[in-house]
């Protein structure tokens, strides 16, 4: 058994400020990583680095915004050095709409968000992984990453491209000792980790995905998981 202990090293979390996204950003602090987290509310994602304490610094930015992506990097960068780990984390979801009434606008904000912006996030902080010889890059996929969903259309869409683009990424760049994973949860609970942890009609937690990047980032360097789907037992 491995333990993951990952003090000295950044990790840059987006959305980071509620939900999933909190939940890695605590796990990973918890075992000693300075952490970085992003998000678009100024007040929710402040109150959620204070609440993580010293180790965590928030900066706020719209995933869908190549600028606001850039500045976000170059003031993570300035701040606290290039990361070692990135959890390209924040996605945004449309519910219930099928494709003849799904907007323009619906399918833009999605795709902007979800794709996009994880290839602008990423192309940002690569260099600098790159200089440091290594790190650990984290795509958030779905299991609708890999099966069409009935009115999700542009959310499915932006998780199956995130699967092409993990792919060439990792080939791209294994030589250069990085270590690119997508993860695709089934349905999760993002609410306080309380009650039973198995049983009938238990859905996945986002703390057992936060969990399993910890371990994943704890592995030797030799190991590398390319793509792991995450079910709830009794869902």
């Amino acid at each position: 058994m491995y333990e993951t202990n990952l003090e000295g090293k950044l990790a840059l979390v987006t959305g980071g400020s509620r939900g999933l996204g909190l939940h890695i950003a605590e796990a990973l602090q918890v075992v000693g990583a300075t952490v970085a987290i992003t998000g678009r509310n100024e007040t929710t994602l402040s109150e959620a680095a204070a609440d993580l304490g010293e180790s965590c610094r928030p900066y706020v930015c719209d995933q869908r915004d190549p600028r606001a992506v850039n500045e976000m990097a170059e003031a993570v960068i300035a701040d606290l050095g290039h990361p070692d780990i990135l959890v390209n984390n924040a996605a945004t979801i449309t519910f219930g709409k099928s494709i003849v009434d799904t907007t323009l606008q619906d399918w833009t904000d999605t795709i902007d968000t979800n794709l996009t912006g994880v290839f602008v996030t990423t192309q940002a902080f690569l260099p600098g992984m790159i200089e440091k010889g290594g790190g650990d890059i984290f795509m958030i996929g779905s299991t609708s990453g890999k099966k069409g969903d009935a009115g999700m259309g542009p959310y499915c869409a932006s998780k199956f491209g995130l699967q092409g683009l993990a792919q060439s990424l990792l080939y791209e760049v294994r030589q250069n000792n990085i270590r690119v994973t997508v993860l695709n949860p089934s349905t999760i609970n993002t609410g306080s980790d309380v009650g039973p942890t198995e049983g009938p009609g238990v859905h996945l937690h986002a703390a057992d995905v936060a969990a399993t990047i910890v371990h994943l980032c704890g592995l030797p360097r030799r190991t590398l998981v390319r793509d792991m789907d995450i079910w709830g037992t009794n869902p």
